[in-house]
């Protein structure tokens, strides 16, 4: 029975051991091979989207500037044991790169994962700063992975086999020795239960066999690798957990929408940024189709059942409705889902607001459009100003006359525009520019642009068409501008026009030519009495150059210093002693002196008069002793040019002019708008030490509003009353009335063209203070020193 019982019991033991044991290193193998396997599938997908996204933006580079180069670089890349094949499609589908080898089917053990795939393949989208270049595909090789699967199963079966081994050994050590109770062992087996990995029950004292303290040792060596392998799993575990934990924060603090959508289009999942930037719960939208919360049937089609392929996966917007029914705009950012076969089985999405974004695209859009319209068009008549106006006839002329095809240009001016402005005002003025702007912008006539390119002129240009068809539509273009009538607070006014019209190339085959040729026309219109159309003709044209050119001489007298001041005295009548001297301007032609009335019409008429002026009154200062009174001529035409007053403050302010006395003496041969800055300007003129004359008195246009405006300290009696005073008594009491005027507003009278003893003494009884004319001196140049002369009694 004894003999029976040992082998009995070791048969139980080695049974009972062998089976622990077979199932605990089991179990402990099978899960250190998934930990194993599913690593290197882990690290299989990882290092796939890492070579993609190193590789992706080079072959990118080179498809824009190497395509040539895409099979070397990939070429070396296929070397790498993981990577299966390559492929590189070109936006439109085209094939750029195609190159697989050899590689195995995947390790039957790797098939228990689902993430592992039969033939993974990493693709990407190949993009640059223009938009889509393609897409590229990397299969991934299995051979790697089979290796290491089969390396992993080896070194399991090795240890498994090691363990087993180690475990039968132990029983057969424990068999062969004395068996101890197993009483012992179950106590150790309860501490070890309980915890106690250190503690060793069996000891000599209680009688234990060298066998049993062996297997209580080895299982104690089992238990404490098994209790590694738990702690290395609960922190792992540990690890997932946080996280996940950190995910799902990110998740839900992102200010992005993260959006889930089957295949189907339904919602899966959706984070609490949805809510926030939509007023619709998650979970109530959960399920449902994204559809529904779209409002452009355009986008909704993208989320129907089977659609979702046709997404665009950047830069998508769309508009949806929210809770509260405001429309929001959502950027899409879309990553396809698929399944085994290929096909797609959802998307994930990042939305993000643009509605703000896009409000201030927007705005920023009009600002730029109501620039660039600012930039062209004239503000007060909506039409093209003076500078795109210059450009367009450029363009045109030379676009027309590359086809061989005509361009007329037709110039129009308002007559008697600064009249109209004076007498009733600056809002019939403009309002006057906008009709007449909108006539001609409106008229069937004109096929080509209409510009406003000064103050009460217009411009238009009429495309394939020759002399007479020009001059036909000009005078239809005056009839229509003819019946332009301004309703007016008593009565209305009517509008009349000058028109000059020239054709290229007839007339020119460059712009200045064109519009010189076209002014010409315009100016022959004005001189024959305004209110006309003048087409310019070979002959008429050739008269009116030589004003033209005129202008040209007076420029370049100008520019050659050939303008000269001459001075004429201002003379006391009653003392006969020299009180002031008058700049008066000449022109050197040759050895000959040309009087300013021969050519300072001509320069006002071609905008010349405001830099003579300047020029002559600045050599006046310069070569004129500083204790001499002058008295220097402004045009107040020259008023028109928006810098000439600066100018004028810069020459006052001058060294040459500082500190002596100056009267500026204003010859009103036009009309100027005494607006705020106008009076301005003549305060300063006070503040700063000069006095202002008003010459020709009486003679003038609105002579007497600039008396009242103005209030000057000197006002010259107009010459053609003064040269007839002792046989015209009607010019006596002119002299007589200008003289109580000037006394009303405390002014002092300069009578002009005083030629005889008689008349001076005339004036001297009319109380006349000043006088100038031949009988004391005429224009001496300014060159010849005797003028300067004390006294001419």
């Amino acid at each position: 029975m004894k003999l029976f019982q040992p082998r009995t019991l070791h048969k139980r033991i080695m049974l009972a051991i062998a089976l622990l044991q077979l199932v605990v290193v089991g179990l402990f193998a099978i899960y250190l091979l998934i930990q194993q396997v599913g690593n290197e599938i882990t690290s299989r997908q990882v290092l796939g989207h890492k070579m993609i996204g190193i590789t992706a933006p080079a072959v990118s580079h080179l498809i824009r500037h190497d395509p040539a180069g895409i099979s070397g670089y990939l070429g070396a890349m296929l070397g790498d044991r993981a990577v299966a094949g390559i492929t590189v499609k070109d936006r439109d589908g085209k094939t750029l790169f195609l190159q697989r080898k050899e590689s195995g089917d995947l390790h039957p053990v790797a098939g228990w994962f689902k993430a592992a795939e039969p033939h993974p393949k990493i693709s990407a989208e190949l993009r640059s700063e223009h938009g889509s270049l393609g897409l590229m595909t990397i299969e991934l090789s299995n051979d790697l992975l089979n290796e290491k699967i089969r390396g992993l199963l080896n070194d399991v079966s090795y240890l498994f086999m090691l363990l087993l081994g180690v475990d039968l050994i132990a029983i057969q050590l424990l068999v062969k020795s004395v068996m101890a109770p197993l009483t012992p062992l179950a106590a150790m087996a309860r501490e070890v239960s309980q915890g106690n990995w250190e503690k060793t029950v069996l000891t000599t004292e209680d009688g234990a066999s060298d066998e049993v303290r062996n297997l209580s040792d080895a299982f104690i060596e089992s238990a404490k690798t098994m209790k590694r392998q738990i702690r290395e799993l609960e922190k792992t575990r540990a690890q997932l957990a946080e996280n996940e934990l950190k995910l799902r924060n990110l998740v839900d603090n992102m200010q992005e929408v993260l959006l889930e959508v089957d295949q189907n289009g339904l919602v899966t999942f959706l984070n609490p940024a949805w809510e926030a930037l939509t007023g619709y719960a998650a979970e109530t939208t959960l399920h449902r189709p994204f559809a529904e919360f779209l409002t452009q049937p355009r986008h909704k089609a993208y989320f129907e059942a089977g659609r979702l392929e046709h997404i665009p996966l950047t830069e998508l917007q769309l508009e949806l409705r929210a809770h509260d029914g405001r429309p929001v705009w959502m950027q899409m950012s879309t990553s396809l889902q698929r399944d085994d076969t290929g096909a797609v089985s959802g998307l994930i999405s990042t939305l993000e607001d643009i509605t703000e974004t896009l409000h201030l695209q927007e705005l920023q859009h009009q600002h730029e459009q109501d620039l660039y319209r600012l930039t062209i068009t004239d503000p007060l008549t909506g039409v093209y100003n003076r500078r795109h106006f210059d450009e367009l006839l450029e363009n045109l002329l030379h676009m027309n006359l590359h086809k061989g095809h005509p361009l007329a240009l037709v110039i129009v001016d308002i007559d008697g525009f600064k009249f109209i402005n004076d007498t009733y005002g600056h809002p019939v003025g403009d309002e006057v520019l906008r009709t007449v702007a909108t006539s001609l912008r409106n008229n069937k006539h004109q096929g080509g642009a209409v510009a406003r390119i000064a103050g009460d002129e217009f411009a238009l240009l009429l495309q394939n068409v020759n002399e007479m068809d020009a001059e036909r539509i000009g005078h239809m273009i005056h009839e229509d501008l003819n019946r332009i009538v301004i309703p007016l607070p008593v009565g209305q006014l009517t509008v009349q026009t000058s028109i000059g019209i020239a054709i290229a190339p007839v007339h020119g085959k460059l712009p200045q030519d064109l519009v010189r040729a076209a002014d010409v026309a315009l100016y022959h219109a004005k001189k024959s009495g305004r209110n006309r159309v003048d087409t310019l003709t070979r002959e008429r044209g050739e008269a009116i150059m030589d004003i033209f050119s005129q202008g040209f001489e007076v420029r370049n007298a100008i520019i050659a210093g050939l303008i000269l001041p001459f001075m004429q005295p201002i003379v006391d009548l009653k003392t006969r002693k020299i009180f002031a001297y008058e700049v008066l301007t000449r022109m050197r032609r040759g050895d000959a002196f040309v009087p300013a009335d021969d050519f300072i019409p001509i320069a006002e008429d071609l905008g010349l008069i405001r830099e003579m002026d300047l020029f002559v009154i600045g050599q006046a200062l310069k070569m004129i002793p500083k204790n001499v009174h002058l008295f220097v001529n402004i045009s107040l035409s020259s008023f028109y040019a928006p810098e000439f007053a600066q100018q004028l403050r810069d020459l006052l302010n001058s060294p040459v002019a500082r500190g002596r006395s100056i009267t500026l003496e204003f010859t009103e041969r036009e009309t100027v708008e005494m607006s705020r800055e106008f009076i301005q300007l003549f305060d300063e003129i006070r503040a700063g030490s000069c006095n202002v004359a008003l010459d020709d008195f009486g003679v003038g246009y609105s002579t007497y509003s600039y008396l009242r405006v103005l209030r000057p300290e000197f006002v010259k009696i107009d010459g053609s009353f003064v040269l007839k005073l002792k046989e015209n008594q009607e010019d006596v009491k002119i002299v007589e009335q200008i003289r109580e005027l000037a006394h009303i507003i405390g002014a002092h009278t300069i009578a002009e063209h005083i030629e005889d003893e008689e008349t001076i003494a005339m004036l001297v009884k009319m109380g006349v203070d000043y006088g100038q004319g031949y009988f004391f001196s005429k224009p001496v140049n300014v060159d010849d020193k005797h003028w300067l002369t004390a006294d001419l009694a």
